[in-house]
């Protein structure tokens, strides 16, 4: 695709419209088509659409806030950065997303002000009794759709099953700037201006200001690559699903167990993760042949030292931050590298399987 990018990039340096040009329009139209909403609002990160996404609920201060101990670090610290108090949750042990029954149970308990559902690894949590019984008691929901973009559940695109869905486009992402971005997506138009406020500096029009916003602009270029790379969403999400069944079938194969997807959910496979007994061991035996993987999160967010939390035990996720591995997932993946790949799990199995 270098023709396409360089060209789009070429048509915003030539038009001189490098900020809040007619290729973020298209990219905001994009968006909102993929998440089945009717707004969204591009930003400069998927961090800032979080923290702008819980900003704009107007919770009073020191709310509570619901979300996974298995995370990056931006779900919880978006809730920081809000003014809120993150309440964290375990994991189910098999697909590693948050315990929806835990959630659930909290609400009835009226022991949350809000939720913030993260779509983890690029499936989405078991999210229909949370959303239920929240509309039920009022309390707002946020989506953290940073890694699922394209994916869905029961046949809907995740973004809409709240106040509002926070999406990155990080280099790392299924699709990636080059750079960084973010978007806001919603079916609430008032919400929407309140985004579009918040990225610059609370304007609403004219010379008029009426909050004291940020500066956080997705910029032309960025935009105009991201409409190209959009155009390839479906494509490459078939070559990873091929790539992660080939995988499945040498972890089936090998008695090493991947995390689950739960029934309904298409997944994007963002990361390809599973859980071996012995981890550093097996990740020394795919190193012998040039495998290398990733630990998406070695620390559960509750231990990490920003929180200062002693008291807090989530066994599952505890748990699962000393097993979990990742294989190597990304579309411009060569069948032989695959291949590579799935006999080199498949001859480390004996010794490090769970």
């Amino acid at each position: 695709i270098r023709g396409e990018v360089m060209s789009s990039v070429e048509r915003v340096f030539s038009s001189g419209a490098v900020l809040q040009s007619r290729e973020v329009a298209c990219f905001e139209e994009k968006v909102a088509n993929l998440t089945d909403t009717k707004y969204a609002v591009a930003v400069n990160s998927g961090t800032d659409a979080l923290i702008f996404a819980l900003k704009g609920l107007g919770l009073p201060a020191k709310s509570r806030v619901g979300v996974t101990s298995m995370s990056f670090i931006a779900s919880v610290s978006a809730i920081i950065h809000a003014g809120f108090q993150p309440v964290f949750f375990d994991v189910n042990p098999y697909s590693m997303l948050m315990d929806s029954d835990s959630v659930v149970r909290s609400i009835a308990n009226d022991e949350l002000d809000a939720v913030l559902l993260v779509h983890l690894y690029g499936q989405s949590v078991d999210l229909e009794n949370i959303v239920k019984l929240a509309a039920e008691k009022g309390i707002p929901i946020i989506e953290d759709c940073a890694q699922s973009i394209g994916a869905s559940r029961f046949g809907k695109p995740l973004g809409g099953n709240g106040v509002a869905s926070c999406l990155s486009f990080d280099p790392t992402k299924v699709i990636g700037a080059y750079g960084s971005g973010g978007a806001i997506a919603t079916n609430d138009l008032s919400f929407a201006e309140v985004m579009r406020a918040f990225r610059y500096h609370g304007h609403v029009g004219g010379q008029k200001y009426e909050s004291a916003g940020f500066n956080s602009q997705m910029d032309s270029v960025q935009a105009a690559i991201l409409n190209v790379k959009l155009n390839y969403l479906e494509q490459w999400q078939d070559r990873r699903r091929d790539i992660s069944a080939r995988y499945q079938i040498a972890l089936t194969q090998s008695g090493i167990r991947p995390i689950s997807v739960l029934e309904g959910n298409i997944h994007n496979n963002h990361k390809y993760v599973l859980q071996v007994e012995s981890r550093e061991k097996f990740r020394a035996h795919l190193e012998k042949f040039g495998v290398q993987t990733k630990i998406q999160y070695p620390f559960p967010l509750h231990r990490q030292p920003l929180f200062g939390l002693s008291g807090i035990s989530l066994p599952d996720v505890e748990y699962a931050s000393q097993h979990i591995l990742s294989l190597p997932m990304y579309a411009e993946l060569k069948d032989e590298e695959v291949s590579l790949i799935c006999e080199a799990v498949k001859s480390g199995s004996d010794i490090y399987a769970q």
